[in-house]
């Protein structure tokens, strides 16, 4: 993982390849890994002939109200339930498999962890399908607009009680997460806050599928913010909000550790601060200028972070191609910690170290075991391992090594791993080396055991 301290030259500048720092696999394998959920062989040649502004732009210049996937959802019918969890993750999971702009999902899981809201108390899965639908709309675009809809957002009224907020007895409990959670973070508000934002918040129910204002439940009287007097509704509580010093700050010290490093510097967070106040809180520009910095292509935030098991899952599979069956994804996340739609609680998912334990490596290990191999039906089509190796014309052990670990590993291998694994490929079942050759029983046996023993490696668990 990256250093402790960064020591990087103009960090906030474009990031531009030069001789001694040329575009290289290394670097649109860490563009893809934190944009999208990892690198595949089409997205690497994609990106190796644009320019860093011109792979971003690729990547985050989607139309959110055009969608073809939802296309596949009248036809679904009957297969795809919007009121069972498992058929939303399920197909959660195929639109991040699928979708032309994975970046829509990356995004959509990024406020999903955010704005953690789950179904065991929401107990309306389509409220929260809605929700995540409302992330894949929103996510790049005005924050004053995403939070605006968030607090009218059915399933979060629901989560935090807002529902049940009304004039002469106000819930305080999405007054103070939206502050201490969403916008600020803890310290940054006072009792008083609380009691008076949420006056500013009642009144807001659900009818159907949509949060609606019934004005009988809004108070309307006057109150007292981070003081300042007036008649506060909904959207002038969430101004005041943003106007605290702090929520410029909040937003782009997530945002540096989603996508730059775990452990942004404070002169970080307050550039991108400023940037969001400068782009009036306009998501994509400033997500734009941070994946195209000095900074996200540095050493210090290459492979900083680990992969959370939707990463490692979706990524892993991606890159292997074939179809696989949704579900065991869904249940091979779950049983390493991330079971979406059931964040663990307000806070969503601790991630980082948290991912990693006893239990976790070894679930991991498995799971690479399961897509390499494809002995159990984790596939309703498995990957054409035989056609991969094909279209990459490998004829020797070390052309194997080569082209997966640069899928896998942006080629950046030891030499003694390298070794390791071209001895791997070369030996036979006794570990004696024998003459390489490339047919259909080294595929089944050697080519599916050395893409197990990379999926395994320490830098392949880090994003």
């Amino acid at each position: 993982m990256g250093m402790d301290s960064p020591e990087i030259d103009r960090p906030f500048d474009a990031w531009e390849p030069s001789d001694a720092d040329p575009r290289s696999t290394r670097r649109i394998g860490h563009l893809l890994r934190r944009v999208h959920f990892g690198a595949t062989d089409d997205w690497i040649e994609t990106f190796q002939v644009a320019t860093p502004a011109e792979a971003i732009n690729t990547a985050l210049d989607y139309d959110p109200e055009v969608d073809p996937l939802n296309d596949l959802i009248e036809q679904l019918e009957g297969y795809l339930v919007f009121t069972e969890p498992k058929s939303v993750q399920g197909w959660w999971m195929f639109r991040m498999l699928n979708s032309t702009h994975p970046a829509q999902e990356k995004i959509a899981l990024f406020w999903h962890n955010r704005f953690a809201t789950s179904v065991g108390k929401v107990n309306n899965v389509k409220f929260m399908h809605n929700q995540i639908e409302m992330f894949r709309r929103r996510g790049l675009g005005s924050f004053r607009d995403l939070l605006i809809a968030v607090g009218r957002d059915p399933a979060m009224l629901i989560w935090l009680d807002g529902n049940t907020n009304v004039k002469g007895k106000p819930n305080e409990n999405y007054a103070r997460e939206v502050m201490e959670l969403f916008t600020l973070g803890i310290g940054s508000y006072e009792e008083k806050d609380v009691k008076e934002l949420a006056r500013a918040f009642t009144g807001w129910t659900i009818k159907g599928e949509q949060g609606i204002l019934n004005p009988a439940g809004f108070d309307n009287g006057d109150k007292e913010i981070f003081g300042q007097k007036g008649s506060f509704d909904h959207e002038a509580a969430v101004d005041l909000l943003l106007s605290r010093p702090q929520a410029p700050r909040f937003l782009a010290r997530h945002l540096l550790q989603e996508f730059v490093h775990p452990k942004p510097a404070d002169a970080h967070v307050e550039h991108y601060a400023q940037r969001l106040l400068d782009l009036k809180w306009e998501i994509k520009p400033v997500l734009k200028e941070m994946l195209a910095s000095r900074l996200f292509f540095s050493d210090w935030a290459y492979r900083s972070r680990i992969k959370s098991p939707v990463e490692l899952c979706v990524g892993a599979t991606a890159a292997l191609g074939g179809k696989v069956v949704t579900g065991f994804l869904r249940d091979q996340c779950a049983k390493m910690g991330q079971d979406l739609l059931y964040p663990p609680n307000v806070k969503g998912w601790d991630g980082g170290e948290t991912w990693i334990n006893a239990n976790t490596v070894l679930l991991r290990f498995n799971f690479g075991m399961a897509l390499a191999t494809q002995r159990n039906n984790e596939f309703a089509r498995p990957s054409d391992i035989a056609a991969w190796v094909k279209r990459h014309e490998i004829k020797t052990a070390d052309d194997l090594v080569d082209q997966y670990t640069k899928l896998f590993l942006d080629g950046q291998v030891q030499p003694a791993l390298r070794e390791k694994l071209t001895t791997y490929v070369k030996s036979d079942g006794k570990s004696e080396m024998k003459q390489f050759r490339l047919d259909a029983g080294v595929i089944n046996s050697k080519v599916r055991g050395l893409i197990h023993l990379i999926m395994s490696t320490p830098d392949y668990q880090l994003a």
